[in-house]
């Protein structure tokens, strides 16, 4: 005899429905340097590539990836804006929808992986593609939780789910940083 029960969850707006990530310690990280844009409305657009192009590795690390960790479901690109948006905004840019100065950032690549035998890194990995004023840049990231600006250390008592979204966050705020600082140099 088999018992089959049936249940209707109801989720609040906006969250996952497999409850990926939002308040699942996966945190949104503030930019290691301190950035004053003076309130520059920016229209950012976003495109997700990931699945187009099937990176199995980012231009700027040797780790390779499988496209299958819990970042790749359709509905991380929304955590994914979010986070862009409150960098973006912490760095005293007006997000604005109507604007017509416009950042396109393409999502090459996004993961964590976990590398080593005994001694086992955290990497966290990230492609953008940033377009701006009619300049297109390949952003990369893999950070390590043994690099300076890694928010949990190698000896970190954190569960490896928990690690890697850690590094996961920490490789996308790295990779905005980086368009932050060519930013600086046309804003001074």
């Amino acid at each position: 005899m088999v018992a089959c029960t049936h249940a209707q969850v109801v989720l609040p707006p906006g969250t996952p429905e497999h409850g990926f990530l939002p308040g699942k310690k996966f945190k949104f990280y503030r930019t290691i340097n301190t950035y004053d844009f003076k309130n520059l409305a920016l229209r950012i657009e976003l495109f997700d590539d990931r699945r187009t192009l099937n990176l199995s590795q980012i231009d700027c690390s040797k780790v390779p990836f499988t496209n299958t960790s819990e970042c790749e479901k359709p509905d991380f690109i929304y955590l994914f804006r979010q986070y862009i948006d409150t960098l973006f905004t912490q760095a005293k840019v007006n997000v604005n929808a109507s604007s017509h100065d416009v950042v396109e950032i393409r999502l090459q690549g996004l993961d964590a992986r976990l590398n080593g035998i005994v001694y086992v890194r955290v990497h966290g990995l990230c492609q953008l593609q940033i377009k701006y004023h009619g300049k297109s840049t390949i952003y990369c990231t893999d950070i390590t939780d043994a690099d300076e600006h890694s928010p949990v250390g190698p000896n970190a008592l954190v569960t490896r789910k928990t690690a890697t979204r850690i590094m996961l966050s920490a490789s996308i705020r790295e990779t905005i940083e980086q368009f932050f600082e060519d930013l600086k140099k046309q804003y001074p």
